[in-house]
């Protein structure tokens, strides 16, 4: 369905502004359902990409600073996040042995766990992109990339 109808607006100012509220509009779509799929296990999206992100380390251990160096949404109060994450035993909170002011993070196996089985409601909204083209998603990719850096 056209964003036109979607948000029952007939025109825009410009192609720029139809543009911004498409991509407003569809994030808030992808992150409904992506929300719907944490809420039966009690997490966001932030503390959600604060598992992920643990998980993916090569060593297996992050700071609050390198979350929040490499996270989503680079707003968040990482430390309230992993606060929280560490009360639901899904992240284990450790210092470091070489510099005692230094928290290391590491993903529980119960943060584990929890991941593999949110993963198939992830995959599921990834499922509905199987329709659209790899090379026109690429080249959307690009363009949101070109649209970013216009923005630095």
């Amino acid at each position: 369905m056209k964003i036109e109808e979607e948000i029952n607006q007939s025109k825009f100012n410009s192609p720029q502004e139809k543009a911004i509220v498409n991509i407003i509009f569809t994030a808030n779509a992808i992150e409904d359902a992506f929300k719907k799929a944490l809420k039966m296990y009690d997490i966001s999206l932030p503390q959600y990409n604060v598992l992920r992100i643990l998980k993916g380390r090569k060593d297996g251990y992050a700071t609050c600073g390198d979350l929040k160096d490499v996270m989503l949404d680079k707003n968040p109060d990482v430390t309230r996040l992993c606060d929280k994450l560490v009360l639901k035993k899904l992240i284990v909170r450790s210092n470091n042995k070489n510099n005692r002011r230094q928290i290391l993070l590491r993903i529980s196996d119960k943060g584990l766990q929890a991941l593999e089985e949110i993963n198939p409601y992830f995959a599921a909204v990834n499922t509905g992109l199987n329709g659209i083209s790899a090379e026109k998603l690429e080249q959307m990719s690009d363009i949101l990339d070109e649209i970013r850096d216009s923005l630095r």
